[in-house]
């Protein structure tokens, strides 16, 4: 089973390398945010823009963060739902075998 999670921790949101690329991306995202902010502040709507991209900054942060430990504790609960079945399966074909 190893050999699958190690396919599976090298792909995507749950590969080091990409998780590390993403969060470099949010945070000059989040300083080009925080510099129009600081340039167009005196603008009469835009204070008022920032309730709507705070949280969808912080659920894009989120995304980055907790996602990839949520996969990871869904794959290491799937990985021995697979052996306890594996399992199973070999104590049933012991089984079959002795009649």
């Amino acid at each position: 089973m190893p050999d699958i999670q190690d396919q599976i921790s090298k792909q995507g949101i749950l590969d080091p390398a990409f998780r590390k690329k993403k969060l470099r991306m949010y945070l000059i995202r989040t300083a080009i945010a925080i510099a129009l902010y600081w340039t167009f502040w005196s603008v009469s709507w835009v204070p008022y823009t920032l309730w709507f991209y705070v949280p969808i900054n912080l659920l894009g942060l989120a995304m980055i963060v907790v996602v990839p430990r949520f996969l990871e504790s869904k794959l290491r609960k799937a990985e021995a739902a697979m052996e306890e079945a594996q399992a199973i399966e070999v104590e049933a074909e012991i089984i079959d075998e002795d009649k």
